[in-house]
């Protein structure tokens, strides 16, 4: 079932536009990171490897963060244990890379009516991220590289 839902995921995000459609807002790379909440990073990532037999690709104690292959092309599982609050059950985010300037996506995007949470949060030299929310109150975010600059 996981694997049918990335490839969809995966092939909404890497659709060809048709003659006759808009051009797209957004340069979307052809990945998805679903990021999970998770209450104890050790614990999980011993899950995810050791049980399920993914593969640990990255980990950063500093952020309480590590990656996860779970072996479906341009899917990983982020693992955050990270934040203010004990995460919710269930909680997870979308993370959808984008190519080029973060700024310019996420302006492309307030156009069309998407309502950003507060500036782009910026972990330098790694990642720029701009969340918002769906209609149904998903947390997604655009994830575009920091080259090691503030915004």
């Amino acid at each position: 079932m996981t694997h049918v839902l990335a490839a969809a995921a995966l092939a909404a995000a890497s659709s060809v536009a048709t003659a006759g459609d808009p051009p797209p807002a957004v340069r979307y790379k052809p990945s998805l990171l679903v990021q999970l909440q998770v209450r104890d990073l050790e614990r999980s990532i011993r899950f995810y490897t050791d049980t399920l037999g993914f593969r640990l690709t990255e980990r950063r104690d500093d952020l309480q963060f590590a990656h996860i292959d779970c072996g479906v092309q341009g899917l990983q599982l982020g693992l955050s244990a990270g934040g203010q609050k004990p995460p919710d059950a269930g909680t997870i985010v979308l993370n959808f890379g984008v190519l080029g300037d973060i700024e310019s996506a996420r302006r492309a995007l307030e156009v069309r009516g998407v309502v950003f949470e507060g500036p782009t949060v910026v972990i330098p030299g790694k990642v720029r991220l701009a969340a918002f929310k769906d209609p149904d109150g998903y947390r997604i975010r655009l994830a575009g590289e920091d080259p090691g600059g503030t915004p």
